[in-house]
Order: C-alpha cells, then sequence, then structure tokens
C-alpha cells in the first residue's frame, strides 16, 4: 500500500464513508459509452454454467453463495474479492444465451443495489478498477438490450465509481494494484469518453508506475511469475483501450511490453504453464498463449534475468528454471526458495516447488518456507526470514551468478549469503544440464564464513516431485528411481548422502491441494567439517528412451 501509517488511512476512510464524499462523486451518468471496448480475453462456458447455478470459481474451489452473493455471509476475503472484481463476466458471455445474460444483469443490478456507496474492499482501488475494465468490457453483453432503467442505473455507477477511483489514485496502493488501479481508470475514461489532458495524466501515471517497477531485463519487481502476467495483462489492455480511443501507444508502454513478454516466456516450463516461484500457480496456458499473443512482440524467452534472479536451463526436451535472485517483500508475494529450481521434461514437470494457496491462507506460510522449495535447507530455518504478516527479517543480501554454455551444454553456478547471520555460511548450488537434456548434475556448498552464526547440524537438499511421479528409494538410500505418467525413467543419485522418501504437498494447479512425494538427500555422514562447510553432489539421470 502507499507509504503513510493507519491514521491516514483511517481518516481517508473517513472521508470516503461520508455524504460529502458520496455527494462529490455523484452527477449525471452518460447516456451510452462513448467508446465500445472489447473483452478479448477467453471466459471458460462450464464456469458460466456454474455461475448461473450459484456457484462461483475461486482459485480452483467452487464457492456456493446462494441467490444473491452480495447478501452472502462468510465468504472469505479472497471469494469476496473475486465477486467483486466482476472478471467472471466473461464466463457469463462465453456461455451465451438469454439465461446467461439475464444473469449478469441480476448480478450487476444488485451489486448496485448493495455496495454503490463506498466500501472497503469493494471500492479498494485495484478491485474497483478490475470492476469498471469488466463492466465496460462486457457492456455489449449484458447491457445493450437492457431496459432503459438498468442501462442508466449502470452508467451512472461506472461514472461514480470512475470518479472516486482518480480521486484515490494518489494515495492508493503500490505495486501490481496500482497498475490494475491505472488500467481500470484508462478503460473505463476511454469508455466514457475521457480524453485529452484527463486521459493523458492517466498515461503519464501508468508510464510512471512502468519505469519504477518494471526491471531493466523486464521482469516486474515483485519477482512473481504471477505478478509478471498480471502487470502484463494490464498493459495490454492498457495499451488496446488508448488505441480504441485513436490514441498512440507510448514508448515507454511499448518497451514494457516487448521486455516483460522475453521474461515471461522464460518462467515458463516444458507444459506451458508458469514455474513456482515467489507466490505463483502454474496458471492456465491458454489463458497464458492468449496473453502472449496480444502482446504482438516476438522477443523469445531469455535464458538470463539478472536484475529480476531468474536463470532457464534448455537442452534436448528438458527445462530447468532456478530461482538466483535477492529476495523482495514486494506485493507480499515474497517466498524463501533461494537457489530452488524446478525442472520439467517434453509436457511433464518433474522436480517443482510446492507453489501457492492464494485461496486458503493456512498454508500461506508453510508454502513461503525454504523447506516447501527443491533447495538446500539448514536446520529447517529459512534462508529468508518471513514474519507472520510476509515481512522479511534476515534474508539474503547478495546473490552471485555465473553462467556458461558450450555445445548445448548449460551450466549454472549461484551463491547466497542468506544463511551467513544464522548460521556463518555460504550456500552455492551448480547445476550442469548435458547437452541432451537427459543429465542434469548438481552440486550444493557450503561454506565457512567466519561468522557469529551457530554451526549447522543438519542439512537436506529437498526435491519435491510433481504428483504425477512416482518414486523409490534403493541402493540402501544410495538412488532413487523415478517414472512420469507417460512411463520415462529418471534414475537421481547422492553423492555418499542418503536419500529419503517423505510425504509432500502441491498447490500448483490453481492452488488446489494435492498430495505428492518428495525425496530428501539428508547430510552424509563424517562430511560436514569441523567449521560447518559442507559438499554434496547428487545427479539426475534418464534412465531409459521413452517419450517424456
Amino acid at each position: 500500500m502507499s507509504g503513510d501509517g493507519g491514521l491516514g488511512r483511517r481518516l481517508r476512510e473517513a472521508w470516503y464513508a461520508s455524504p460529502l464524499h458520496a455527494w462529490r462523486i455523484s452527477g449525471d451518468g452518460p447516456q451510452d459509452l462513448t467508446v465500445a471496448l472489447t473483452d478479448p480475453w477467453p471466459g471458460e462456458a462450464d464456469a458460466g454454467r456454474e455461475i448461473l447455478e450459484g456457484a462461483f470459481p475461486v482459485a480452483g474451489q467452487v464457492v456456493h453463495v446462494g441467490p444473491d452473493p452480495w447478501r452472502t455471509e462468510g465468504l472469505t476475503p479472497g471469494a469476496a474479492e473475486v465477486l467483486h472484481r466482476f472478471e467472471w463476466l466473461r464466463d457469463l458471455r462465453d456461455l451465451g444465451g438469454d439465461a446467461a445474460r439475464r444473469k449478469a444483469r441480476d448480478l450487476v443490478g444488485g451489486w448496485i443495489e448493495t455496495f454503490d456507496r463506498w466500501d472497503r474492499l469493494a471500492w479498494r482501488s485495484d478491485v474497483l478498477a478490475a470492476r469498471l475494465a469488466s463492466w465496460v468490457a462486457t457492456f455489449g453483453f449484458f447491457g445493450e438490450s437492457a431496459d432503459e432503467a438498468f442501462r442508466e442505473a449502470v452508467l451512472a455507477s461506472l461514472a461514480r465509481q470512475h470518479r472516486h477511483l482518480l480521486g484515490a489514485l494518489s494515495s492508493g496502493p503500490d505495486g501490481v494494484a496500482r497498475i490494475e488501479a491505472l488500467r481500470g481508470a484508462i478503460a473505463a475514461g476511454v469508455a466514457l469518453g475521457q480524453g485529452g489532458d484527463r486521459l493523458q495524466g492517466l498515461v503519464d501515471r501508468l508510464d510512471a508506475a512502468v519505469r519504477e517497477q518494471i526491471l531493466t531485463d523486464g521482469g516486474h519487481r515483485a519477482r512473481s511469475p504471477r505478478a509478471q502476467m498480471t502487470v502484463l495483462a494490464c498493459l495490454v489492455d492498457s495499451r488496446a483501450a488508448l488505441r480504441a480511443a485513436s490514441r498512440e501507444s507510448t514508448g515507454a508502454l511499448d518497451d514494457a511490453i516487448g521486455r516483460m513478454t522475453g521474461i515471461l516466456r522464460m518462467l515458463r516450463l516444458g507444459d506451458g504453464g508458469l514455474a513456482l516461484f515467489n507466490g505463483a500457480t502454474e496458471g492456465t496456458v491458454w489463458r497464458i498463449d492468449s496473453l502472449l499473443a496480444r502482446t504482438e512482440s516476438k522477443v523469445r524467452a531469455v535464458g538470463s534475468a539478472p536484475d529480476t534472479g531468474f536463470e532457464r536451463l534448455v537442452a534436448g526436451r528438458a527445462v530447468a528454471v532456478m530461482d538466483v535472485g535477492v529476495p523482495t517483500v514486494e506485493e507480499g508475494l515474497l517466498h524463501a526458495g533461494t537457489l530452488a529450481f524446478e525442472l520439467s521434461v517434453g509436457k511433464e514437470r518433474l522436480i517443482v516447488n510446492c507453489g501457492a494457496a492464494p485461496a486458503d491462507p493456512r498454508w500461506e506460510n508453510a508454502l513461503r518456507a525454504t523447506a516447501a522449495h527443491s533447495t538446500l535447507v539448514i536446520d529447517d530455518t529459512n534462508s529468508t526470514e518471513i514474519d507472520l504478516r510476509g515481512g522479511i527479517g534476515r534474508a539474503p543480501t547478495r546473490v552471485r551468478v555465473e553462467r556458461w554454455e558450450a555445445d548445448g551444454a548449460v551450466w549454472v553456478e549461484a551463491e547466497h549469503d542468506g544463511y551467513a547471520e544464522s548460521h556463518g555460511v555460504t550456500h552455492r548450488r551448480r547445476l550442469y544440464m548435458a547437452a541432451g537434456g537427459d543429465d542434469l548434475r548438481g552440486e550444493d556448498v557450503l561454506t565457512y564464513t567466519g561468522g557469529p552464526g551457530v554451526r549447522p547440524a543438519e542439512s537436506v537438499i529437498r526435491f519435491h516431485l510433481h504428483p504425477r511421479v512416482a518414486a523409490s528409494v534403493v541402493q540402501n538410500g544410495a538412488a532413487a528411481l523415478l517414472r512420469t505418467a507417460s512411463g520415462a525413467g529418471w534414475r537421481l543419485r547422492s553423492a555418499g548422502g542418503a536419500l529419503r522418501l517423505q510425504e509432500s504437498v502441491y498447490f500448483g494447479d490453481r492452488g488446489v491441494l494435492q498430495r505428492c512425494r518428495q525425496l530428501v538427500l539428508a547430510t552424509p555422514a563424517g562430511a560436514v567439517r569441523e567449521d560447518g562447510s559442507l559438499t554434496i553432489k547428487w545427479a539426475l539421470r534418464r534412465e531409459d528412451r521413452r517419450a517424456g
């Protein structure tokens, strides 16, 4: 949120809830939308059918709200936010038919009757802006054939909400939510016929937010694939709205879209979904494809993102993505996964992180932990200290990265100091992917720094396995056999350490809990030197040539 304290927020909220503020944003609405925006994002007809029955898909779960969702009690904040954003209108639109159109009108009209004055959640800038963008983009579906009284009520509400949003931008949220707010303000402004200096002022604000939030390599400063996709979609929508108003896009906007496209492609695994870092789930492949098509950019996936802090290793049909960045508290998406990696072969995920559960806050802290990532963990201690509110304490202050490529093989070495203060050691990880993509070798090294930390008692490397991967430990813990759903076989070997098979969880698919397994490579007996230094080597190799 913005940088002022709680007192400023409380004063603003008291003002927003006052009759004087309601009077200030009141006024006649337009007779019609001046510019008819179209919603290019595809919906899901099956989800539209569920909405007809009073069930809304929320982060992979179905929330039953009854005939009037605006008076349903007991909704989680996440579910309520999804309802108030109205992005599900496209599901009803793609379902089509009179029943879907009437349902959309009932839901929009019911919202206006219940929430047309300020509410802390419903009128939060990013939520309000998403609703404005959804209403103006689908107005042709639910509003064109409606009676005059309904159309007047919707257009008047659009105007009131837009006036509030314009006044709240200066003190509104930061980060992704700020760009969402500006996207909605621009879309509604264009649809309502605003132009000239007022629209230009919004464009200037968006350019400033882009310069502030998008790093030189094209990554969003939150370092989250989820944030990357959300912000890129907002920029593409904003450009489309400007084009609809017969205005040119800006150089900053076009440049950011191109650079962000390369990073989004980098953060996809072989199945087309997103890598699971910093609050991300896999996403929906066809939605990602649709977004990339709308960028109109031919920028390819980059191999190294030094500012955002990711490396991508590609050989044969194998793709690995590794987190090599300094953690950031941006957007509350912080996970303690430094030097974690994910691996896919063909369209199958093999090594994963545990993901995120945006609709189930009970799992939030557990999924942020280093142990929920495929990396090395010392004494079950997070490499980045995260408090219960998502704030950051002790954390890596620098991550050194080197990369080599030769004859189709890729080698990445990265080192972080997140354990220097707590345990007096640094962690260095080397990943080598052979040219054919069927041989991945790793080396994890703890090096004593001379600091005051406690000597590590236990160091383990965790390899979380995708739910569709079967595993068994063989050779008295010296190796493990992995088999994917397609039948491809892999063998994980360790140099002296003991492998154990344990339970794990996976929230990658829409944030829904799935049970899975993890391989834990424990510290080899006698391998830890007096000062706590340690070297563990491991290798993951393909056992057959069957399709994977």
